[in-house]
């Protein structure tokens, strides 16, 4: 067999250039952050089981509510830690010359979770690549999100993933990954266009795909219409509190911690709280 490099090192004119080999992964920045946040929110969230257990042992009602309320909401958030942590850590897209390598959430769902699953798919095995918009929520608070997933040639469908057009995820922009991908198995990628969907069918429902039965299709202009209207409502939300930031400037600077309530505030206190505790425990 003849060499592919000529004698004096460089390839011969009809020889095909390899493809280069793209690497999608988080950043060790990126890792190093996350997994100083979990480090750091973990002793606390030991402690609070811990808390928990001595105050409603020993009997102490009062603010043992609050404290429940708060260890549930302090587990949300490192929940939210951990999920962005194993994404940092165990998500990787390889665009090879030949195939491509995905280790990638294996849940449904735009957002990530504690399942992954590893794919080795050489570019002879994709029949299709697809992309589609899916819109959540209404005009006060819409989402948008771009999705991306590969069909096999066995009818199989991958999942590559989400990115938010209000914030796009530079590690792993799916929709430039499945263009890659499209453009190594010579393919054409196909745009499914714009659907709303709804977030409890999607989390909720009993579908698996990441592109399933749509709620139904929406034209460009409902979109630039959601859009204004979504703008518009978070104007009002932030001259609301501008106003409530500026009502408590005045108040404090009108009745100053030294001087007591406001008649108006001292009326409140004296409905929700009972009279031993608003007279200070006499």
């Amino acid at each position: 067999m003849a060499d592919a490099m000529t004698a004096t090192g460089q390839v011969p004119a009809g020889t095909p250039a390899k493809a280069e080999q793209t690497v999608y992964e988080a950043a060790g920045a990126r890792k190093l952050a996350f997994s100083f946040v979990f480090l750091l929110l973990l002793p606390f969230l030991a402690s609070l089981p811990a808390m928990l257990f001595w105050r409603l042992s020993q009997g102490h009602w009062v603010g043992t509510l609050g404290l429940i309320v708060l260890a549930l909401g302090f587990a949300f958030i490192m929940f939210l830690v951990v999920v962005e942590l194993m994404q940092s850590l165990r998500s990787r897209v390889e665009v090879g010359d030949r195939s491509v390598k995905l280790t990638l959430p294996s849940g449904r769902g735009p957002t990530p979770v504690l399942r992954y699953a590893t794919h080795d798919i050489s570019y002879d095995q994709i029949k299709a690549v697809e992309t589609r918009r899916e819109i959540y929520g209404g005009s006060l608070a819409p989402v948008l999100l771009h999705g991306a997933r590969l069909i096999l040639k066995d009818d199989r469908i991958v999942k590559l993933g989400y990115v938010s057009e209000a914030n796009t995820d530079p590690c792993f922009p799916f929709p430039q990954i499945a263009q890659q991908i499209a453009t190594r198995a010579g393919l054409t990628v196909i745009d499914r266009g714009n659907v709303r969907r709804s977030v409890q069918k999607k989390f909720f429902g009993l579908k698996t795909e990441i592109v399933d039965e749509a709620e139904g299709p929406v034209e460009q202009s409902e979109i630039d219409a959601l859009n204004a209207s979504h703008r518009r409502w978070v104007m009002r939300l932030i001259w609301l509190l501008v106003a409530l930031v500026v009502a408590g400037i005045a108040l404090n600077i009108n009745f100053p911690p030294s001087s007591g309530l406001p008649p108006a505030l001292n009326s409140l206190k004296s409905l929700v709280l009972p009279a031993g505790v608003v007279g200070g425990g006499g």
